[in-house]
């Protein structure tokens, strides 16, 4: 062997055992540095992170979660958006796309996503187009953005409201038909409400306009768009065309038709009581507030002037599963410690008290407040692997049973015809003990506090915490049609609970349980994430 290929096969060699990894470090850097060095790393983790559960991994709307949604998540690769600022055929706007992930959709199961940074919000934008192709078999996939015109409406100033010009929308909401889906009153209860299915052939519910929760925003120019734009994907077409036939070739009249509906409309709303005098999270902060000591329960309900420092946000919470009403709901939140303990206060309408579950078509009112472990939250449906969360959980049929011996369920006034008066005591005196003993807290004989503390890493891995870890208390009181719910804790947490404390912000999120419509479990209505700042 020559001296000169004896040195080329030993620099071969050095190379393939240590120039390889000199030359590509990517393959050991860690998770964190490898989504620095690579954007498009970091975009994959957030759209796996916040998307993936609902929209799937390809976008096609069969994520893990979708069979608990109602409507169905988008499917990305149909390429039909329901909010555009342009004409109806076109494609939607990279600023459609943006204020679609960044303030949700509400009264739906699409979450705003405010608390992303404005350049991660635009990386999911490019994501989500990149994933809006149809692939034919055997042929190159076709993006529908490629090529794509997108002119945005220009929409005019708004006409201001009066007598007249909502009397006129009125008579404009009859003739384009308006009833026909979202019925005479506006209550979405029209004789075609039932049949209407959206562009995947799934039923699809009516927007209630006393609600005044509207997908896309509801202000007048965000009502405007909606209807001179249509929805893609759903029942609701453009009436641009339609208002232009009426009003002829005078603008005049074409814009009293459009704000006179527009006007009208808004004229259907029902005031919510329960969030007058409340404020909006700015930045998605709910302050808590320094107070006087927190003590007894009881003592921090109705007029206390502990709560007189504290601000109070209005917060919405949307419905996974959407039912024909009652889609959105807006929570009014408090909060405020001591130094020691730290109190959290939900008030919501609630016209129908439910708190009897003794029957197995009976379901309890209830809501929670649910804690991030970390600072960047997870999925807000419990969380996830990585950011498992901490909850605060109120049940409104513990709150009934506070004090009551379990076994004596009263079945008798639950089933008139039945002939027993006490279960399952009167069938079995051990039935429940064994849960009991191994410190479930669902089979106690006798309920001494209406909150359980829960933990979860996601999706159907909720679990509650052992007797002795069961430090969350609180009470709820129904009344004048709404509940009023107010959880305490000591500021400092054992393991897997959440750190409360001074300067800190800590991610939040609320849920609320409506018995009467039938919510449990998954089916609820649930907020994004906000952040709670200990002042």
């Amino acid at each position: 062997m020559s001296k000169k290929f004896f040195l080329l096969l030993i620099g071969f060699s050095a190379y393939f055992l240590f120039g390889s990894f000199i030359i590509q470090p990517k393959y050991w850097l860690n998770k964190e540095e490898n989504k620095k060095s690579n954007p498009t790393v970091e975009t994959e983790t957030l759209y796996n992170t916040y998307c993936t559960p609902c929209h799937g991994s390809q976008g096609d709307g069969e994520g893990e979660l979708a069979y608990l949604l109602y409507p169905k998540p988008r499917n990305f690769t149909k390429g039909m958006f329901k909010l555009r600022s342009t004409p109806s055929g076109q494609m939607p706007s990279d600023d459609d796309l943006f204020k679609t992930i960044k303030n949700g959709m509400a009264g739906t199961a699409m979450p705003s996503f405010t608390f992303l940074k404005e350049d991660e919000i635009k990386s999911l934008v490019d994501f989500v187009k990149k994933l809006s192709q149809k692939c034919p078999p055997n042929q190159p996939c076709e993006n529908y953005f490629t090529g794509a015109v997108t002119n945005p409406v220009k929409v005019p100033e708004p006409l201001a409201s009066s007598a007249e010009l909502v009397e006129k929308g009125k008579s404009v909401y009859t003739s384009l038909g308006c009833d026909k889906c979202h019925g005479e009153k506006g209550i979405g209860d029209g004789p075609s409400a039932l049949t209407l299915k959206d562009g995947w052939g799934y039923p699809i519910p009516v927007r209630d306009f006393t609600s005044g929760t509207y997908v896309g925003g509801g202000s007048p120019k965000d009502l405007y768009l909606r209807f001179i734009t249509g929805m893609s994907g759903t029942p609701m077409p453009s009436f641009e065309s339609a208002i232009n036939e009426m009003a002829g070739t005078n603008d005049a009249d074409r814009q009293k038709y459009i704000w006179g509906l527009i006007h009208y409309i808004k004229s259907l709303e029902v005031k919510n009581a329960s969030t007058q005098n409340t404020i909006s999270p700015e930045n998605n902060i709910i302050e808590c507030q320094k107070s006087s000591a927190i003590t007894d329960t009881d003592k921090l309900f109705g007029n206390s002037k502990i709560w007189s420092n504290a601000k109070t946000y209005s917060i919405p919470v949307n419905r996974l599963w959407q039912k024909t009403s009652n889609n959105q709901l807006l929570v009014s939140v408090s909060a405020i410690y001591d130094g020691q303990k730290v109190a959290v206060k939900m008030v919501w309408n609630d016209p129908d008290k439910t708190d009897n579950t003794y029957r197995i078509q009976e379901f309890q009112d209830g809501s929670a407040v649910q804690f991030s472990l970390t600072d960047k939250p997870g999925f807000h449906g419990m969380g996830s692997k990585d950011s498992p969360v901490d909850i605060w959980f109120w049940h409104s049929d513990w709150q009934a049973r506070i004090g009551k011996d379990n076994n004596q369920l009263y079945a008798h006034s639950s089933y008139a015809d039945g002939h027993t008066t006490d279960y399952p005591q009167s069938i079995h005196p051990n039935a429940l003990s064994t849960g009991r003993d191994a410190g479930n807290n669902l089979s106690q004989d006798i309920k001494s506090s209406p909150v359980e503390a829960v933990s979860a890493k996601g999706p159907g891995t909720l679990k509650s915490k052992p007797t002795i870890n069961q430090n969350v208390t609180g009470k709820g009181v129904w009344a004048e049609n709404k509940w009023t719910v107010v959880l305490i804790r000591n500021m400092s947490g054992g393991k897997e609970e959440v750190q409360i404390a001074n300067g800190k912000e800590i991610p939040v999120a609320f849920a609320i349980w409506n018995g009467s419509m039938n919510d449990r479990n998954g089916q609820k209505m649930v907020s994004t994430w906000y952040k709670l700042k200990v002042r």
